[in-house]
C-alpha cells in the first residue's frame, strides 16, 4: 500500500477504492442465486426450471439436467419429464449464465423422483333417475256417432311415457263415472241423451301415483 500511495498519491488509492469492480462482477461475486426446479418429482410429470434471480440480468442462460449430478446430459431444455430410467434417482437441474464476457452457474437441489402416480378410477355414471308417475303427452281421443243406439269406442289412449303401467279406461256422462261402462267401447243410452260422453284413461302401476287423461267431450247425443 505504501508502494501504491508513493506511486499514485493519496488521491489515486481513495479513486480506485471508490470505483471498485464493475457492476457485473459485484452481480456474480455477491453470491450464487440459487435456480429451483417446480413441478411434482415423479415419473411421467413435467418439470421446470425456474430461473435464478441475479443481481444483473444475464445476457445468455442455458440449462442441463443431470441424473444424480453427474453423468450425461439428459436435456437442455428448461423443461423435462422424468422416464422410468430416473426412478429412484434425483434430478438436478444447472443454469449455466453469462454476463457479458463472464460466466457463472447454479444448481438447484437435488429432487428425488418417484414412480408415476396411480390413474384415478373414472366415477361411476349417475344412476338414470327413476320415472316416476306416468306422464300423458297427448289425450286420449274417441270415435263413433253421439246418437242413442250407436257405439262409441277408444280410437287412441293418447301418448304416454308410462313405462310398466297398465291402462284402465272409464267412459263420463258430463263428466261423472257411467256404472259399468270401464271398456274400450261404450254403447248410448237414452239416459245419455242431451248429455256429452267423454273417455278417461288412467295409468296405474303399484307403488306410483294413479296419472288420469281424458278425451275431448263428444258432441251432446241425440
Amino acid at each position: 500500500m505504501k508502494k501504491l500511495v508513493g506511486a499514485l498519491g493519496t488521491a489515486g488509492v481513495v479513486l480506485t477504492l471508490l470505483v471498485g469492480p464493475s457492476a457485473t462482477q459485484q452481480a456474480v461475486s455477491a453470491g450464487v442465486p440459487k435456480v429451483a426446479v417446480s413441478g411434482t418429482p415423479a415419473v411421467g410429470s413435467d418439470l421446470e426450471a425456474v430461473p435464478a434471480t441475479w443481481g444483473t440480468t444475464p445476457d445468455v442462460r442455458t440449462y442441463e439436467w443431470l441424473r444424480d449430478g453427474e453423468g450425461d446430459v439428459l436435456s437442455r431444455a428448461q423443461d423435462y419429464v422424468p422416464s422410468e430410467a430416473d426412478l429412484g434417482h434425483t434430478l438436478v437441474v444447472v443454469e449455466r449464465v453469462r454476463f457479458g464476457a463472464t460466466q457463472d452457474e447454479s444448481s438447484s437441489t437435488p429432487v428425488a423422483i418417484a414412480g408415476a402416480a396411480a390413474p384415478t378410477a373414472a366415477p361411476a355414471p349417475a344412476p338414470a333417475p327413476a320415472i316416476a308417475p306416468a306422464v300423458n303427452q297427448r289425450r286420449p281421443t274417441i270415435k263413433g256417432t253421439a246418437k242413442v243406439g250407436k257405439k262409441l269406442s277408444v280410437r287412441s289412449k293418447g301418448r304416454w311415457v308410462a313405462p310398466g303401467h297398465r291402462f284402465t279406461y272409464q267412459w263420463l256422462r258430463n263428466g261423472k263415472p257411467i256404472k259399468k261402462a270401464s271398456k274400450t267401447s261404450y254403447r248410448l243410452t237414452t239416459k245419455d241423451r242431451r248429455t256429452k260422453i267423454t273417455l278417461r284413461v288412467s295409468a296405474q302401476r303399484a307403488g306410483y301415483p294413479t296419472v288420469t287423461a281424458r278425451s275431448s267431450a263428444s258432441k251432446k247425443v241425440r
